[in-house]
């Protein structure tokens, strides 16, 4: 039985709940100064902005509120600008000189791989998220704007690559079960100083679904079936981008460090089998919230449990 493994997860996942009523006031900084750029980048560049989605791993539901973002991706029309330097270069110029003159809790503003990166002080509570151009593939403004290229920063080597925010935002919808695993394998992974791109956690764990001939029931039986298969595929897996198909997001690592967390992961894994109470070492819930409420997440789990007996896991595999 993995009942204590079970209330402890979902003790961890409550006490990283983004919606706490605890962090509804940090949460609200976040949106009020993310829209507050999102109006200001509408009135500089108007109607040569075809949208601003938000992306982000609040848009995908996958925020753990000890490390999450709620960034934006600007659609420009092809014909903005001659390049994506200059597109990338002008985001850049009009949010560290002409809007940090309307928003003195603005105290950074650097480029970055392919975002510009902002940093607020907002009543003493640090406001972080990214701006991320793109200009759409096509020049006639009614095709699919959802395919845009970006501009890549990289010193000495420039260059670009094509994505598409909408279908990785469209890959992890409805995938509540997932979703909960990578939230899990986040706290793992910011616990312990792992240097792995959250992208490439939520294709790892979809993967480990899909490819599942039977996706157990409970939060511990998942999340080791998520972590066995990184594990057992993390060396040979090829992950293509749901925004483009010639992006294998498991070139992240290099082949060193997929040896690493293939060895790291399974390390854990013995550790946990042997004592299941090292899981709060690996998985530690939020230490701002008392442990008085462990309590109510394992009522929660029992209850969870008993729903499951008879209920129909939803489906994990989408086309």
């Amino acid at each position: 039985m993995s009942t204590y493994k079970n209330n402890h997860l979902q003790f961890v996942l409550d006490t990283h709940n983004i919606n706490r009523e605890e962090e509804k006031d940090l949460l609200d900084k976040y949106k009020t100064k993310r829209d507050k750029v999102k109006d200001a980048l509408c009135e500089e560049y108007g109607s040569d902005i075809v949208k601003i989605i938000n992306s982000g791993s609040y848009s995908k539901f996958t925020a753990i509120n000890t490390k999450f973002d709620l960034d934006l991706c600007v659609h420009f029309k092809r014909e903005k600008f001659k390049t994506l330097k200059e597109m990338h270069d002008s985001v850049y110029e009009f949010l560290k000189k002409e809007y940090k003159k309307t928003d003195d809790d603005l105290v950074k503003v650097r480029k970055q791989k392919v975002s510009v990166g902002l940093k607020f002080n907002v009543d003493g509570d640090d406001v972080l998220f990214d701006v991320t151009p793109g200009r759409k593939l096509a020049s006639d403004s009614n095709s699919d704007e959802n395919d845009i290229k970006l501009y890549l920063n990289i010193e000495d080597d420039p260059t670009s690559k094509k994505t598409n925010i909408h279908k990785q935002l469209e890959k992890i919808r409805g995938r509540t079960n997932e979703r909960e695993t990578i939230k899990l394998i986040k706290v793992w992974k910011f616990n312990h100083d792992h240097d792995l791109k959250s992208f490439l956690v939520e294709l790892l764990t979809m993967e480990a679904f899909d490819q599942a001939e039977d996706v157990p029931r409970g939060l511990w039986a998942r999340l080791k079936m998520s972590l066995e298969f990184i594990r057992d595929n993390i060396k040979t897996i090829s992950l293509k981008d749901p925004g483009n198909s010639n992006n294998n997001v498991a070139d992240s690592l290099t082949s060193e460090r997929k040896d690493e967390l293939h060895e790291e992961i399974e390390e854990m894994l013995e550790k946990i089998e042997k004592d299941e109470k090292k899981i709060e070492y690996y998985f530690p819930a939020n230490p701002k919230y008392p442990k008085e409420e462990e309590k109510k997440s394992s009522s929660n789990s029992q209850y969870e449990r008993k729903s499951e007996a008879t209920t129909k896991l939803p489906p994990t595999s989408y086309a």
